[in-house]
């Protein structure tokens, strides 16, 4: 049976012996004592994970430009419109979720009863501090101490970033052990991510099972309907806005670029992996969107690494959407902590099902997101992703198809 309709099954048996377990005090316990474990095993090791598959990850997608001067001609640009098209992506989500608010109308007493510990919701003062404090605080003074905190992802990513850049710079001889070090790594931490993901259905039962238990308020449950319906105005806007920028940039028609790319995004749709449906986003790139084969051999495998515009949607709207669901104020500085790390953690997000739920422990870590209300989140979060994900890989997918384009017909 296909994982997803495993994790539908985990969601809708989940909700059953919650509501069950509601009429009957043994059953709470039964369900918050021996059923809900279950789900805070399947949150630890995904925050465990999160960590070095960023870094590998990263790692990987910037050291296959190959040399610097790669990087500063062909994947320069492409790196460029990545990086353009990933940002646009975070900026119209948190426009998105700020306008329609979401997460917004709940019975915050509630949800702050849901943990026998007092959390503090209240917004990190930043009084004192400078308005450059955000860039010192992105560089490590210990990449060790870095690496074994997941709220400082912002330093593990330049660190990586310095790393993988130095790594171009030294003679081809002495890359290539790390080179095949780092793909090695990047396969294993692939593997431990399919190893956790297979895990996910029966984790979704625990947390939904507990969640039902924790909350009696149906109010969540629109709210979860409201945080979808915005993600999906979010990928619809992307959908619509590649093929008219295609047409206004290169003079592609927009519906040859459509039609171009759809049985791409039929694949997509049914894998949800970018890496999965790598060969056929080539395909319609170089047969139908008339991209030369070297450009697209270049620009797309590149793209299913680095290039996740909807996984950084996601991010930016699940993060402030669970932030508006328990009460806790992002101010200003939050927000631009959220542009950067949504962005660079989509990046760093494996090309494979799911791996955007990896990144959003990050996220949400780096604001300063109380740790024990991320079962909660990861819960609601969880509950409605898998169709979402099918449709965030078609986004995904179509993205790089821009940029193959981009990088092709324009010559900057």
């Amino acid at each position: 049976m296909a994982i997803h309709w495993k994790v539908l099954i985990g969601v809708i048996l989940g909700l059953l012996v919650g509501y069950l377990a509601t009429f009957f005090d043994i059953g709470e316990t039964l369900t918050l004592g021996y059923i809900k474990p279950f789900g805070v095993i399947f949150i630890k090791a995904l925050k465990l994970i999160a960590v070095p598959l960023v870094f590998v990850s990263l790692a990987k997608g910037i050291t296959e430009l190959k040399d610097i001067g790669k990087l500063s001609k062909l994947g320069g640009r492409t790196v460029f419109w990545y990086m353009l098209t990933t940002v646009s992506a975070v900026l119209l989500g948190l426009f998105l979720v700020n306008v329609f608010q979401p997460g917004v109308g709940l019975d915050i007493e509630t949800l702050q009863g849901l943990s026998k510990d007092a959390v503090n919701l209240e917004t990190p003062s930043t009084k004192g501090k400078s308005p450059l404090d955000f860039f010192v605080r992105m560089v490590p003074d210990n990449i060790f101490s870095a690496l074994s905190d997941n709220g400082r992802l912002l330093q593990v990513i330049f660190f990586t970033v310095l790393f993988s850049v130095a790594l171009l710079m030294i003679p081809e001889k002495d890359q290539t052990p790390v080179v095949r070090l780092i793909e090695s790594l990047n396969k294993v931490m692939l593997k431990i991510v399919d190893m956790i993901i297979a895990f996910s259905p029966y984790a979704v039962f625990a947390l939904m099972a507990s969640l039902f238990v924790e909350i009696k308020d149906p109010a969540i449950f629109i709210a979860l309907i409201k945080y979808s319906a915005v993600l999906l105005l979010g990928m619809f806007i992307l959908l619509m806005l590649y093929p008219l920028l295609a047409q206004l940039l290169t003079g592609i028609p927009f519906m040859k670029f459509a039609k171009g790319i759809l049985p791409a995004q039929l694949v997509a749709l049914s894998t949800s992996s970018s890496m999965a449906t790598l060969p056929v986003t080539m395909e319609c790139v170089v047969d139908n969107l008339e991209v030369e084969d070297e450009i697209a051999s270049f620009v797309c495998p590149i793209g299913a690494t680095i290039n996740m515009d909807a996984t950084s949607l996601m991010q930016s709207i699940a993060a402030v959407f669970v932030c508006q669901v328990i009460g806790y104020e992002l101010s200003l500085g939050n927000q631009l902590t959220i542009i950067v790390t949504a962005t660079m953690a989509s990046i760093g997000a494996a090309a494979a099902p799911s791996a955007g739920i990896v990144m959003l422990v990050l996220v949400l870590e780096s604001v300063g997101f109380p740790s024990d209300k991320l079962p909660l989140a990861l819960a609601m979060i969880l509950a409605v992703d898998r169709p979402l994900d099918m449709w965030r890989t078609v986004v995904n997918i179509s993205g790089d198809s821009f940029v193959s384009v981009i990088v092709g017909k324009r010559k900057f």
